[in-house]
């Protein structure tokens, strides 16, 4: 009995803090601008395989311009800017060639020199850093 209170405890103990790190919404498009690099993304964030990623996303004037976008073969690309938006405390990307079409990103946490976002298409969490 004691060992399913202490279960049941620690289980509890648990579940509040992985919903505290939930808790972030981008309150406007500020708390976004400038460059933001790319590390790497985690299926989850227990995941202990990350996929290194190595670009930069820059957002100024409510456009989003990924640079450096690696390639297996030739050099580094930057792609076309595109629009996005803060709203409902999430970052909504337009997609390149579909009017009306969004990529949705939730933020998970943020500080002055870090951030992650989770991809909610995808459920992919994606780690920047400031640049």
């Amino acid at each position: 009995m004691k060992k399913i209170k202490l279960l049941l405890a620690l289980s509890l103990l648990f579940g509040l803090s992985s919903l505290a790190v939930f808790a972030d919404t981008l309150s406007s498009d500020k708390d976004l601008i400038g460059s933001w690099f790319l590390e790497y993304t985690k299926k989850s964030p227990e995941d202990s395989e990350k996929k290194p990623m190595g670009m930069t996303w820059v957002f100024s004037n409510n456009q989003l311009t990924q640079k450096d976008i690696p390639q297996v073969r030739g050099n580094p690309y930057d792609a076309p800017a595109v629009d996005y938006i803060v709203e409902d405390g999430n970052l909504k990307v337009s997609i390149l060639g579909r009017a009306g079409k969004f990529d949705v990103y939730s933020l998970v946490e943020k500080t002055d020199t870090a951030m992650v976002l989770k991809d909610n298409k995808y459920g992919t969490y994606m780690y920047f850093t400031k640049k």
